[in-house]
């Protein structure tokens, strides 16, 4: 028995063909996706299922199809497999449903206004046997939405490491200290502290001062008993010499071993010559050149699952 069916007015059919915009772009010499979808329908509200069958096999077929706008082949499916169990060709019908339901899992139940029970019923039937594949589609389709963001966080955090890189790179300046020859042929370890040899430098600094503080000591002594030597009534003279003999000694040894010490001193600074230094200091970043940081990312978008008793509902999120 073919299915009960709302015949809309012929003057609103005809306006709907006149005034309905198109939601895809129109064929080369053809009607627009709504205008042939219109057109198919009024063959269903005549009870020409034979013929409506044909025409929506026509625009929903294999590819390629003329309709191309996904809502209108959605609808077109639906009127289709109206068409069908009209027909008598209810595996077809289940057909379409599922074909329509696989390309929208949440699409709505068709319209109890312009459908028979019959229609309805087994669209419901329809979906309810493609509750699991629809779930196992949504989690492939949810693992590989996670699978895409992880990956693009991890490009995102290999992309700001290399940026942050970049930054630490162009905020350091590489300075280069050319040293002379000259300063190290200088005595007091000037030579050691110049090729940046402190221990060195502070060990032949005190060696030499040391033994340059020691000469000139000697020296003062020398002197001091040299003017000794003419005081009245005269000191005694075995003792005076004994004295002048020891300072005299402390001066040659401690002028000759400064001399020996600095020379070392120069040697070892002259053979050890570094003829440059190249430091790496910091400076500040140009403000062009630093990054923005990056502000946070909130995404929100609800899910609708299908179940046997009704729906499920919730709420999937990125942050």
């Amino acid at each position: 028995m073919p299915p009960a069916r709302i015949r809309p007015p012929l003057l609103g059919l005809l306006l709907a063909l006149a005034l309905t915009p198109s939601r895809a772009s129109a064929q080369a010499g053809g009607l627009s996706d709504e205008a042939e979808l219109a057109r198919a329908i009024t063959l269903y509200d005549a009870g020409r299922y034979a013929d409506c069958v044909k025409e929506f096999a026509d625009l929903v077929g294999s590819e390629p199809r003329k309709l191309q706008d996904p809502e209108v082949l959605e609808r077109a499916r639906i009127y289709y497999a109206a068409c069908l169990i009209g027909n008598g060709q209810v595996p077809e019908a289940e057909a379409q449903m599922r074909a329509a339901i696989r390309q929208n899992p949440q699409m709505r139940a068709p319209d109890s206004l312009v459908f028979p029970a019959t229609v309805i019923d087994r669209f419901f039937q329809v979906r309810d046997s493609l509750v699991d594949e629809i779930k196992k589609a949504q989690a492939e389709e949810l693992a590989k939405k996670r699978a895409a963001a992880e990956e693009a966080a991890r490009r995102a955090l290999a992309e700001r490491r290399r940026v942050e890189r970049l930054e630490e790179l162009a905020s350091r300046e590489v300075v280069v200290e050319k040293n002379d020859r000259w300063i190290a042929a200088l005595p007091f370890g000037v030579g050691q502290f110049q090729n940046r040899d402190p221990l060195l430098g502070y060990l032949f600094l005190g060696a030499e001062v040391a033994l340059a503080g020691t000469a000139l000591t000697a020296m003062v002594i020398e002197l001091d008993l040299n003017a000794r030597a003419d005081d009245d009534p005269p000191p005694d003279t075995s003792d005076l010499n004994n004295k002048l003999r020891s300072a005299h000694q402390v001066l040659t040894i401690s002028s000759w071993g400064f001399v020996g010490v600095a020379a070392v001193g120069v040697l070892q600074a002259q053979l050890a010559f570094v003829p440059e230094f190249r430091d790496t200091v910091k400076k500040p970043l140009s403000p062009d050149l630093r990054r923005t940081p990056d502000a946070p990312v909130v995404s929100l978008r609800p899910l609708a699952l299908p179940t046997a008793g009704g729906m499920e509902l919730g709420v999937v999120g990125r942050f």
